[in-house]
């Protein structure tokens, strides 16, 4: 099965990047970009300007960091409070900014850091903390600017070509953000949710989705401290973070994995941030009980170690008919990260993280019956169509209206088991002028669960799956300047793979003459990157983006779909004659952009190409199907034009990003759900539970809106909205498949993707008298308008109609001065009952089943900072 021409081996890295290379009939236009940045890489360290003649006498800090401002031209930002009136020591003669801020403050229990070429930051000093400066690609923590790490480095939000939505560790506090669900809920225009199940994450942005049941073709990538996750480990827990990122848009010319639709970028604290460790206790109601707190422990000068951990149970929301609860949480993880930062151009970051988590997952509830479709025939109606009682489904329907709304009849208890593991080293040498870091990860993901999809003691589609995979990445990356052109150049590799049991054994409107099946698919996959990206200057004011990526990627493995025999590795698919089959795609991509500053604004115009993998579907296809044993990467061109800036309007300060989109998809990728013998051939073994075809091209054009505002002094609102329009223009499915597109398949209706949602959020601090500490008061409302859990519009049962969330919390802050916070917090106050993600919802298998969101929440949360 071959889609492109592509390497013929993913061997070693470099040789395959080479060989990838030299077959790629761009390969000419590539190996001058190679070389131009090899240039620039090269030439860097000649261009870098001598150190400036510096006259900076002592006097208060404030005064003396504007002179060196001056006369460096360089940026000193300052976040030490009570400093600012501190007498500096003085500064002569030719030395570097870096260095002239070091003597200023020397003695001073104040440390300074680059964080960006020309910008240094000043905060109080950690025991920890290295005083000599530093350039780090790392965001720093509470920054007076917004830093974002969007081009891989950090820079002002402004000057970045793109709609980031960037939340601090106040921000996530605030938020309650546990979990990415969480992180979704305060940010409108992403979803992340579950598909069909609670162990199948679902992440949405800009209408992308993520195909049902395939690991490796993700239009959102989720990074965890620069290492992109596997898409069942994005189901872990958010604790000690130090900001998130939310991109938007594809991601094609930086980051390690290509992506459609956006990134989330999450930030553990770092060892050195200058953030306490704390211990943090929390109970609330449905048995909720969690636990959590982070240790730092400077081992040597340049050595220290962070540790934290998170323990969390709590009962279910949704109870089975036979009384037992479910969506348990019952979860214990542990992060270790060592900070090795010496005197010197060297550092590095190693990460250890696990996640042990036995639960109970989400029990589907019975929404909506199918009457029609090709299961209700004279051979199923006996056994599910008989007319009335235990072996009919509108039985179970009807018995559905007069139960409790989060009430399942499932027969099945949904298990819910993984095991996370990951260890991730970030190193750099150099500083802003030229800079190497290596980017490792090594990710390994167990997840077992079962699921009773239609809702109803009927066996229509049960199932029980183990996935045991392991997920390795590399990234070599240089980045610098020449004079005033930024670049960044690096080459990516991924591999993931079997590393256990691969098996979905799955009970199908099972008879007597259809028994149970077992499908597995041990897949490997390989993505290979070359990547480059400068930023210069085009005028005074402005300046141009200009990114060039190569990914190639192979896809290869046995699958095998069989009522006898569920092989446990890809040996064993082999020897029971299971078939081997692959798949190969390459494409360039690019990213255009041009930004121009107008004080503190900036407005840009953006265009990118990306790409969604290709592949092949499971098992050997037959009949009217293996036409289709393949399909092509989906492509996205898109177009974005926004401004953004900071708000000084009659004592209101803040800033603002708004953007508007176009994006043009071809060959969009499509899951249908055939039945089986749908190919006609008669054979078990080449029936497909999901088959993947390139069925379409869409338009999709959207507004997203952002406003962080600061209401006098102790007031803050932030307010942020998306609006989204997406449209098929053409179906290219052919009539063989017409049937399971849905009568009307040019106006089917993107899933997941309500045309409006919004946030706003409004917080306030009251300074209590005495030593009585402050008082933090706030509260948030989150609106989504209709959504369609599938794509077929005259399905009500599959529409989840406009709803919204209203959370609140008031925190009582260091009572006496003593660093603790005491806070009762309620989510979902309304008690909303509403669908969280759609279950089974096909005519193919009669029911149609939805995943309910989480009800009303309260709690208390305690926290003790050892400042």
């Amino acid at each position: 099965m071959k889609q492109d021409a592509n390497p013929d081996s993913f061997a070693p890295t470099g040789k395959f990047i080479f060989q990838l290379l030299g077959r790629h009939r761009l390969r000419a236009c590539i190996a001058k970009a190679i070389g131009a940045v090899a240039v620039l890489t090269s030439s860097s360290v000649g261009a870098r300007t001598q150190a400036p003649e510096l006259d900076v006498p002592a006097q208060p800090l404030s005064n003396a960091i504007a002179i060196l401002g001056r006369q460096a031209a360089v940026e000193v930002l300052l976040n030490a409070p009570g400093a600012e009136r501190q007498r500096t020591n003085a500064v002569h003669g030719r030395v570097s900014a870096g260095e002239a801020l070091a003597r200023m403050i020397q003695g001073m229990g104040l440390s300074v850091r680059a964080v960006a070429p020309g910008v240094y930051l000043i905060v109080k000093a950690q025991p920890s903390i290295r005083k000599t400066p530093r350039v780090s690609s790392l965001p720093v923590e509470n920054a007076p600017e917004i830093l974002v790490s969007a081009r891989r480095r950090p820079e002002r939000d402004l000057d970045v070509p793109l709609l980031v939505n960037h939340l601090n560790r106040t921000a996530l506090e605030r938020g309650a953000v546990r979990t990415l669900a969480d992180l979704a809920r305060i940010t409108p225009g992403f979803v992340a949710t579950g598909q069909t199940s609670s162990a199948t994450p679902l992440l949405v942005m800009r209408g992308q989705r993520r195909s049902i049941s395939d690991e490796n073709r993700l239009p959102l990538v989720v990074y965890q401290d620069e290492v992109p996750l596997p898409n069942q480990a994005a189901l872990s827990p958010l604790f000690d973070m130090a900001s998130a990122e939310v991109l938007r848009g594809p991601q094609g010319t930086l980051f390690g994995r290509n992506a459609t639709s956006g990134a989330v970028l999450l930030r553990s604290v770092q060892p050195g941030s200058g953030v306490p460790s704390y211990i943090e206790g929390e109970g609330g109601n449905y048995g909720l009980n969690r636990l959590e707190g982070a240790v730092e422990v400077p081992l040597t000068q340049s050595l220290t170690l962070r540790v934290s951990g998170q323990r969390v149970r709590r009962s279910g929301y949704t109870r089975l008919h036979s009384g037992e609860r479910t969506d348990t949480v019952h979860s214990d993880a542990m992060r270790a990260i060592l900070g090795f930062d010496p005197n010197g151009p060297l550092r590095s970051t190693t990460t250890l993280d696990l996640l042990n988590a036995d639960e109970m997952g989400a029990a589907l509830i019975l929404t909506g019956v199918y009457s029609g479709g090709s299961v209700r025939n004279a051979q199923n109606a006996p056994y599910f169509d008989c007319g009335a009682g235990a072996c009919d489904i509108d039985s179970y329907l009807d018995l559905q209206k007069t139960l409790a709304r989060r009430t399942s009849q499932s027969s099945v208890s949904p298990q819910f088991q993984r095991r996370f593991r990951g260890i991730g080293n970030v190193t750099e040498f150099g500083d802003s002028d030229l800079l190497v870091r290596n980017i490792v990860g090594l990710r390994t993901t167990r997840v077992n669960y079962a699921l009773d999809g239609d809702g109803t003691p009927l066996p229509i589609y049960d199932s029980v799956s183990s996935a045991q995979l392991r997920q390795w990445t590399e990234e070599l990356q240089v980045q610098g300047h020449a004079g005033k052109l930024r670049y960044i150049a690096g080459v990516f590799y991924l591999e993931s793979a079997p590393d256990g049991p691969v098996v979905q054994s799955v009970s199908r409107l099972t008879r007597p003459d259809n028994p149970p099946s077992h499908a597995v698919s041990y897949q490997t996959f390989r993505s290979a990157a070359l990547f480059g990206q400068l930023t210069l200057p085009i005028a005074a004011h402005t300046t141009a983006d200009v990114g060039l990526r190569y990914t190639g990627e192979r896809s290869s493995g046995c699958a095998l779909r069989s009522a006898t025999v569920a092989p446990l590795s890809e040996q064993e698919c082999l020897a029971n004659w299971g078939t081997s089959a692959q798949a190969r795609s390459g494409r360039l991509t690019w990213t255009l952009a041009l930004t121009g500053r107008i004080g503190d604004h900036s407005v840009y115009l953006t265009s990118r190409r990306a790409f969604r993998s290709g592949g092949y579907n499971t098992p050997a296809l037959g009949g009217t199907l293996k036409v289709f044993q393949t399909f092509k990467p989906e492509t996205l061109t898109d177009f974005e034009l926004g401004a953004k800036g900071r708000i000084n309007v009659a004592g209101i300060t803040g800033s603002y990003a708004v953007a508007g989109y176009l994006g043009l998809y071809d060959d969009v990728q499509r899951a249908l759900f055939p039945d089986v013998n749908f190919d006609g051939d008669h054979d078990l073994a080449t029936d497909p539970l999901t088959l993947y075809i390139n069925s379409a091209k869409a338009r999709i054009v959207g507004l997203d809106v952002d406003f962080s505002l600061d209401l006098g002094a102790r007031t803050h609102l932030t307010l942020t909205g998306s609006w989204i329009d997406p449209r098929y223009t053409r179906i290219d499915a052919p009539s063989v498949l017409t049937a399971l597109l849905g009568g009307d398949p040019l106006n089917n209706r993107f899933t997941y993707t309500p045309t409006f949602s919004g946030a706003l959020a409004l917080s306030r601090e009251i300074a209590l008298p005495g030593a009585l500490g402050n008082l933090g008061l706030s509260a948030d409302y989150a609106y989504v308008s209709s959504v369609r859990l599938t794509e077929r519009p005259t399905e009500a049962f599959a529409r989840q109609s406009a709803y919204g969330l209203l959370g609140a919390s008031v925190t009582w802050r260091r009572p006496g001065g003593i660093p603790v916070e005491f806070e009762l917090w309620g989510r979902n106050l309304t008690d909303r009952f509403y669908a969280s993600g759609g279950g089974t919802l096909n005519p193919a298998y009669t029911a149609a089943t939805i995943i309910p969101g989480p009800p009303r929440t309260i709690g208390v949360r305690i926290r003790y900072n050892f400042d």
